[in-house]
């Protein structure tokens, strides 16, 4: 069985077709540790008690994981790696990637004919910008960058080649009979990108912890389970000191209970290409059940792999796969642009066409998998008030805040840009990496029917954001980019999560 994967640039990789096991929700998280059940009844339990989610002591630990540790045996993955070929780049021959140079009106041009779907937009990192043009597609484009008086230049001029020379796929093999503990839980790989046959994996012993819940709540196009991950609030941190009996005074004990019916959601893979938003969203989930102390005022709720069947289709097929694999009827073009697909200005900025890298569906909410996310985020808030949406994505290094569909100014978005601005600071001090904090239709291009414009303009949530991850040229990142990159993640969500949870108790 295949349980992991890498990515890698600098040499030559060769022809492989990975083979992706699905498991079954009861498989996943048995009934017998309590680690899977009915996300509702999870959070009505949780909204309800006065003690908190665990009892058991968490031993959380201030030291750093290394990729080191994550690749150590006794954390569920085998030293030894496998290099294997791979076959996912096949549909790629002959395409180029251009640079377009920064200039006005730039934008407008390359927003018609990505809409159009005669090109592919890569990054979000300001009005330069890199794309991806189908070699059916070159003379057309060439011709109206050129009538637009737009300047560019041909960074690949074949992608497929390209992409064999640079890219090596590592398979590695796990440890699958390991389980959770109180104290300890098989870390995900951060020297090597996941198969989704290696994420069930992880999933599936990550549920065996006390203070972890990991539900499907859907089924995908192709009839792949969506995961939720429900980390629940510690009672109990370093040393058995419970945070429940040890306020500094009584109103901080009001404010800890009121906490615990507050929550985040953090939301990755949605766009199947972003390997690395998968790989940032497990460390975070590891991080948060080893250090307890940092969300024990409130509710976690993690979509790890929001796309899994386009995500195996960048594995076996197509490396640049960006939508679902929805079968366009009328259409030789599949899929759907799930981040276009929110039921919240529909149709801005977005495209009609199949062939559209953003298309936007036939209708909103028309795909199983944006349905199943919409209706797991209305029942968390239905319980437990959501007060922090973050949507992981690359590339650019951005951390956006909401609307995307116009330049006016949404709810709350002077709080936004304070906490924002928090994470920022916080994600720079390890690794000197710099995310701008901006408006998503600010200097961008306008988008509407995605995840954080939803959150923000139907659930009201107060702090809403996507967050383009590294770097600002590429998001076919080294593997050794996975833990850096997770890491200044976190310590800019701990410091979010610290800023939106004053009341949290010292150890």
């Amino acid at each position: 069985m295949l349980m992991g994967s890498c990515l890698q640039c600098g040499s030559v990789t060769l022809m492989l077709l990975v083979t992706v096991i699905t498991v079954d929700a009861r498989t996943l998280a048995a009934s017998d540790t309590g680690a899977a059940s009915d996300i509702a009844a999870a959070s009505d339990t949780e909204a309800a008690s006065d003690t908190g989610a665990a009892g058991d002591t968490e031993a959380a630990s201030d030291t750093r994981a290394t990729s080191d540790t994550a690749a150590a045996s006794d954390t569920g993955a085998a030293s030894d790696t496998e290099q294997l070929p791979t076959n996912n780049y096949q549909y790629l021959d002959g395409h180029q990637v251009w640079r377009v140079e920064e200039e006005e009106g730039n934008t407008t041009i390359l927003q018609q004919l990505h809409v159009a779907g005669v090109l592919d937009v890569l990054d979000h990192s300001g009005p330069s910008r890199t794309i991806r043009v189908p070699p059916e597609s070159l003379s057309e484009v060439n011709y109206n960058l050129q009538n637009a008086g737009v300047h560019y230049l041909v960074l690949i001029h074949d992608l497929a080649t390209y992409l064999r020379d640079h890219e090596v796929i590592k398979l590695r093999r796990g440890n699958i009979g390991q389980t959770c503990t109180s104290s300890s839980c098989p870390a995900p790989l951060t020297d090597a990108y996941m198969t989704f046959e290696q994420i069930e994996w992880y999933l599936r012993h990550l549920a065996t912890h006390p203070r972890v819940e990991v539900t499907s709540i859907g089924k995908s196009v192709e009839g792949r389970n969506i995961w939720l991950v429900h980390i629940m609030p510690a009672t109990t941190c370093r040393g058995g000191r419970s945070a429940a009996v040890m306020p500094r005074h009584h109103q901080r004990q009001k404010h800890y209970r009121a906490a615990k019916a507050r929550s985040i959601w953090l939301e990755a893979g949605l766009h199947a290409r972003e390997w690395i938003s998968v790989s940032v969203a497990l460390q975070l989930i590891h991080n948060m059940v080893r250090e307890c102390s940092v969300g024990r005022a409130v509710h976690v709720y993690v979509v790890p792999m929001a796309n899994p069947d386009g995500y195996v289709y960048t594995w076996t097929h197509q490396r640049m796969w960006r939508k679902n694999r929805r079968r366009n009827h009328g259409s030789n073009c599949d899929g759907v642009d799930l981040n276009r697909n929110w039921d919240f200005q529909f149709g801005v900025g977005a495209s009609s066409s199949p062939c559209s890298e953003i298309y936007q569906g036939p209708s909103s909410f028309s795909e199983p998998e944006t349905q199943s996310l919409r209706d797991a985020m209305h029942q968390v808030n239905s319980v437990s008030k959501l007060m922090l949406v973050l949507a992981l994505h690359s590339y650019g290094q951005l951390l956006l805040y909401p609307f995307g569909h116009t330049t006016e100014p949404a709810p709350h978005t002077p709080a936004m840009r304070r906490l924002g601005n928090i994470f920022a600071q916080h994600a720079k001090v390890g690794s000197g990496t710099v995310y701008d904090v901006m408006n998503s239709a600010t200097g961008l291009y306008f988008s509407s029917g995605s995840t954080d414009d939803w959150a923000k303009g139907v659930l009201n949530t107060k702090f809403v954001y996507t967050l383009e991850l590294r770097n600002k040229v590429t998001f076919l990142l080294n593997a050794d980019q996975i833990f850096p990159t997770g890491q200044e993640v976190w310590d800019g969500l701990r410091a979010m999560i610290e800023a939106l949870t004053p009341e949290k108790l010292s150890e």
